[in-house]
């Protein structure tokens, strides 16, 4: 409980200095507003000020912190939400999702599992789960949650994630179309991801061209010094390092974490079940030149 207070404290002070300062008679101070993930941590922590056990508060805490992309924090305040109140659903998944994105898929598919069973709707958990399923090497369920999650509205995150999960399977075509509307409109993280794609299917050259010309000044060399690697990695390597930016080490290239060695896959006809019947695959499309390549994300 010290932890999450010393992080209650933090963010109270943070939440404080954001405040509008008094301005002088001689000139207006303006100072921009808070991100609605700090609007919604402060309001949290306020509560939780009052009533230390406030599970709601606890889990709007959690939420607020992966929203920040404060992972740890996140972790403390969704562990002790579960600590008060055992088998929230709502729980389950906020840790699932921050397991995931601290690359622990398989406790964070554990969850999402539980939290299914608990009557969450699949689909409110797609986007997540999905890369879950990629961070365990199972692609074929990641792009079946993708297409479930863009199929009830989800973002042009979602697509890129679709993307690069094609190309881990090694689906260039696939990859390409599904790629090509954002690249279209110039997504600078549509770059990115296409040049970690083209890495993974073996095109290093064309993926340095892409990191080279179309993404920031540093982001793009600091990313082609591993397009060499790519192929080498597992399918769940790939996966992290194309969503997470986590690379492993050069001793650790091409095995993976004894958790993830040991997943085996649900059957294709479990792995699909939840998944809509009608939801279209992208429609084929030319590949693109060089200029269109693959820019930063999330």
């Amino acid at each position: 409980m010290s932890s999450m207070r010393r992080m209650a404290s933090a963010a109270a002070l943070l939440a404080l200095m954001a405040l509008p300062g008094t301005a002088s008679a001689q000139r207006e101070i303006v100072q921009p507003l808070p991100a609605p993930g700090e609007r919604q941590l402060s309001d949290a922590l306020s509560r939780l000020a009052r009533n230390a056990t406030d599970v709601g508060a606890l889990l709007d805490a959690g939420e607020a912190a992966l929203e920040l992309n404060d992972i740890d924090a996140a972790i403390g305040f969704f562990g002790r939400a579960n600590e008060l109140s055992p088998g929230n659903s709502r729980t389950k998944v906020g840790l699932a999702r921050a397991y995931t994105r601290s690359r622990r898929p398989v406790e964070a598919l554990r969850l999402f599992a539980e939290a299914e069973a608990a009557g969450v709707a699949n689909a409110r958990m797609a986007e997540e789960r999905g890369l879950a399923f990629d961070l365990v090497g199972d692609a074929a369920s990641a792009q079946t949650l993708y297409r479930l999650a863009l199929a009830n509205g989800a973002g042009d995150g979602v697509t890129r994630r679709l993307a690069l999960s094609q190309a881990i399977s090694g689906d260039r075509e696939g990859f390409e179309a599904t790629l090509l509307p954002l690249l279209e409109r110039g997504d600078v993280a549509a770059f990115r991801t296409r040049a970690f794609g083209l890495a993974i299917l073996g095109d290093a050259r064309e993926a340095k061209d892409i990191a080279n010309t179309m993404l920031p000044t540093g982001l793009g060399s600091r990313m082609a010094a591993y397009f060499d690697y790519m192929p080498r990695l597992t399918k769940a390597q790939q996966a992290a390092a194309g969503n997470l930016g986590v690379f492993p080490r050069i001793a650790s290239i091409g095995t993976d974490d004894a958790g993830i060695a040991e997943y085996s896959p649900a059957p294709p006809q479990i792995a699909r079940a939840s998944a809509p019947a009608a939801v279209p695959s992208p429609a084929p499309a030319q590949s693109m030149s060089s200029q269109a390549d693959d820019r930063g994300d999330r």
